[in-house]
Order: structure tokens, then C-alpha cells, then sequence
């Protein structure tokens, strides 16, 4: 399934963000007359097209990162720096509370390396986002048993994702529903 990758500027303001994704993908899919809504759960979506496209969103750090498809897709990111040695979260906490017993032992594991937190965090995030259920489904499901990530959550392909910008290093982005 091909996918289009548009990186854009994380604005602060939920307008100016939703103005850029709509303004995007207008031109993109060369059609004014589109317009970006969101299910009762955040969920972007595209109204106004004879062939469905899909659509998600990701903003982390000073990038939104927007992805469209012909089919349902799930994009989710965390910017690294605000992992780093400053940073006292207690990911392993955290992760006993949001994350399955396999995550959090994956985490556990880590002996407090919060990338252990983010490579989980971000896949679970792109798989809710294809889904469109959110947070509140967590517990549902696992992306690794305990050891290694698996490369599909019920049926639904999930893998890293490389997005190439200035600075992309810094990023790291999970991907659910792209083969």
C-alpha cells in the first residue's frame, strides 16, 4: 500500500494545526472543496472525496508529521530530547500502569532506559490511531512479548517508520496498517 509522508510544522495552536493538515491535503489530493474532521475520539478524517483516502496525524517536538492512504493507517512519534538524562519520569511506573505485563517487563528489563518506553509507547499509540479507539484500549492488546516487537497486532501490520527531514534522527516514529 502506498502511503504519502508530509512533514510540517508542529504549530502550538490546534487551529493552526488543523488549518496546515487541511491545506496539505488539498493540494495534495488537488480538491478544494475537502474538508479534515475527527470522530468523537480525535480521529482525522476526510469528507468530500469519491474515493476514500485515510489519514493520521502525529505532533511531536517541533514537527506534525501527516500521513494519507488509500487504506485505514496509524502514525504516531516521540521526539528523543525529551527522554533524555534531565527528563525523572518513571517510565517503568508508568509503563505498569498503561502497558500489558510483556511491555512492562520489557520496560523492567531496561533497567530505566526510557527508549525501552518509547519504542513500546509508539506502536501501541500508531496501532490506537488506525483503530481510531484511543488510550482507553491500551490494555488490550501487546506489541512485544516481553523480548521482541511483533510485526502484527490482531491481523494489522506495525513496524518502525523512518521519516526523513533535517533533525529526523531525533524522531522516532511507529506505523500501523503499511505492510
Amino acid at each position: 500500500m502506498a502511503i504519502k509522508t508530509f512533514v510540517l510544522e508542529n504549530y502550538p495552536e490546534k487551529e493552526k494545526r488543523h488549518n496546515a493538515i487541511e491545506k496539505t491535503l488539498k493540494e495534495y489530493l488537488q480538491n478544494d472543496n475537502i474538508q479534515v474532521l475527527y470522530t468523537g475520539k480525535g480521529k482525522p478524517y476526510i469528507k468530500g472525496l469519491e474515493k476514500e483516502k485515510y489519514i493520521s496525524v502525529t505532533t511531536t517536538g517541533k514537527v506534525m508529521v501527516l500521513v494519507c492512504s488509500d487504506n485505514p493507517v496509524g502514525i504516531d512519534g516521540e521526539y528523543l530530547g525529551r527522554f533524555g538524562p534531565d527528563n525523572k519520569m518513571d517510565y517503568t511506573a508508568l509503563s505498569e500502569r498503561f502497558f500489558s505485563e510483556e511491555e512492562a517487563e520489557y520496560v523492567r528489563d531496561g533497567d530505566g532506559d526510557p527508549m525501552r518506553f518509547v519504542r513500546v509507547w509508539v506502536r501501541k499509540e500508531a496501532y490506537v490511531k488506525f483503530t481510531g479507539k484511543g488510550l482507553v484500549d491500551f490494555p488490550n492488546f501487546s506489541v512485544t512479548d516481553g523480548e521482541r516487537f511483533y510485526s502484527k497486532i490482531n491481523g494489522v501490520p506495525i513496524r518502525k517508520f523512518n521519516v526523513n527531514f533535517p533533525g529526523s534522527n531525533e524522531y522516532l516514529f511507529a506505523i500501523a496498517g503499511v505492510e
